[in-house]
């Protein structure tokens, strides 16, 4: 099943693990950390993927593989029966220097061993200018960079592990919910600097975000704050502080896929608009739909008695910032310019 690629890969992820002392067991997928689930502990599968052999299987054009909830029904029934959890890593993930990288970071945070550990008290919460945002989500997110109304980030208040005071370390974004219809608002990503982690820095960005704004400009509406949803990657991520955070499970996707051009390695999400041109070339055995395990649904509604809308803080500039910067035009709105009685006629409810 694995060719000369995936063993090298397999490699490098055994050598990384090696390299940072971090205990694991082959006796499940590839590498599983905290094995035999010490003290009630998740245990934590690396399961590596060679995407090459486990395509969606489509009989019609003659391609044998597997079902498009393939990766879904495994990591739910690590999940539920056996108090794990499945990280898959395919191989074109692993390839890809930023993935592997977050992927890195995603281990080390798994095993305890992140290098640089913050307190949120540690931090304060600014609003992050549309550059920076998406500078940070192209180093630290898995997906990359993606365009938001708002982004929150929590900024070091003094130097610390050699990284500068004023330095962007966690980050949350909020926009329009790509799926739904309704009006609710999305987190669109979520991140931390790679081999950090900020203990409470979720509760802080989320809480200040929900306690500051009240309404929230996307696409030109006034959106009056009142319910978030957050979509959990299953491949990579389990969702399992949402609830601490006040988010309630909704439901599983049970799976998704994207296509793979065999000749050139290409990746892309799945594009409605180019079906049939994807499918005739499925059929010709140029392309492959690789499952995913899809993801975990959660949504938040906003208790006002418990998150009552307060004045924003006047902060200092930051240190060190680079001439020109301004903070972000995309959400400019304070509470003294907006509030729900006196917001525009355009406003969504």
């Amino acid at each position: 099943m694995y060719n000369d690629n995936d063993l090298k890969n397999l490699a490098e992820i055994k050598a990384f693990l090696d390299e940072n002392e971090i205990e694991y067991s082959t006796e499940y997928d590839n590498f599983c950390l905290n094995y035999g689930n010490p003290d009630g502990k998740r245990s934590y599968e690396i399961c590596y993927v060679p995407s090459h052999a486990y395509p969606i299987a489509y009989k019609q054009y003659g391609i044998e593989g597997v079902g498009m909830e393939y990766f879904y029904e495994a990591s739910y029934k690590a999940e539920h029966e056996n108090n794990s959890f499945k990280c898959w890593v395919k191989d074109f993930e692993w390839q890809d220097d930023r993935k592997r990288e977050v992927l890195k970071s995603y281990f080390l945070y798994a095993a305890g061993k992140v290098k640089d550990k913050f307190y949120a008290r540690e931090c304060e919460v600014r609003e992050v200018d549309t550059k920076e945002a998406r500078e940070f989500e192209s180093q630290h997110c898995f997906y990359g960079k993606r365009g938001a109304s708002l982004n929150l980030g929590l900024y070091t208040k003094k130097e610390k592990n050699g990284i500068p005071a004023g330095t962007l370390i966690m980050l949350y974004t909020f926009g329009k919910n790509f799926f739904g219809k309704d009006n609710s608002i999305e987190v669109l990503r979520v991140g931390t600097k790679r081999n950090a982690n900020v203990s409470g820095g979720a509760s802080k960005l989320l809480t200040y975000f929900l306690e500051h704004y009240p309404v929230l400009h996307m696409g030109g509406n006034v959106v009056p704050v009142e319910k978030l949803k957050f979509y959990s990657d299953y491949d990579h991520n389990i969702g399992g502080s949402m609830d601490q955070l006040g988010f309630q499970f909704v439901n599983y996707s049970k799976g998704g896929f994207m296509n793979y051009w065999v000749e050139t390695g290409e990746i892309k999400s799945r594009q409605p608009n180019k079906h049939k041109e994807v499918m005739k070339q499925m059929s010709e055995g140029k392309v492959l739909a690789i499952p995913n395990a899809g993801v975990k649904t959660f949504v938040l509604y906003v208790d006002r008695e418990k998150y009552p809308i307060k004045e924003k803080p006047v902060l200092p500039p930051l240190p060190n910032r680079h001439p020109g910067v301004t903070p972000s035009t995309i959400s400019k709105l304070t509470n003294a310019e907006y509030t729900l009685e006196n917001a525009p006629t355009n406003i969504i409810f």
